[in-house]
């Protein structure tokens, strides 16, 4: 029993959050269920990978927490893909397969990967996106949040973006 609840607290302490990795740039978080769709930044040698620059992925965080999977070509190429419009040394702009209406950079600020795009008419480091979908039909998006960290004052920031 004692190690069953040794096992449990280790599993809360280790669980993963929006910062469980290092090379972590947002996530997407679904309304559909718990599981998130992660993008983190592929580097080699410390650059960026021009070529290749965001890994993309399933995170599970309900019946198998912390399990990862790869994307299906379908769900890259039609939902949760991105693609490159404009590259740069060690920076790129990109834009989601799903909303094209607004590009992201991804570069290295003070340090630290990050995902930069405007919210709220401010440039911001993107920490997440939140999608309602209708119920009973997840391919129907309502509306998506955009949740992040203004650049130049590190306010909160946050943007309802209806589907129209």
């Amino acid at each position: 029993m004692l190690r069953h609840i040794l096992t449990f607290i280790l599993f809360i302490l280790f669980s993963c959050t929006t910062d469980c990795s290092a090379q972590r740039l947002f996530h997407i978080s679904r309304s559909v269920n718990k599981n998130w769709v992660c993008y983190d930044v592929n580097q080699k040698n410390n650059v960026l990978d021009i070529k290749n620059p965001i890994h993309v992925y399933w995170h599970n965080n309900t019946d198998n927490p912390g399990h990862e999977n790869e994307l299906s070509f379908f769900q890259r190429k039609m939902a949760y893909g991105y693609n490159v419009i404009n590259k740069g040394k060690n920076e790129v702009e990109v834009k989601l397969t799903a909303y094209k209406k607004r590009s992201m950079k991804v570069r290295r600020q003070n340090g630290k990967w990050m995902c930069v795009v405007n919210i709220n008419n401010k440039q911001c480091q993107l920490k997440e996106i939140q999608v309602k979908t209708k119920e009973g039909n997840p391919l129907h998006v309502l509306y998506i949040n955009l949740l992040g960290t203004a650049l130049s004052d590190g306010s909160a920031q946050k943007e309802k973006i209806v589907n129209s």
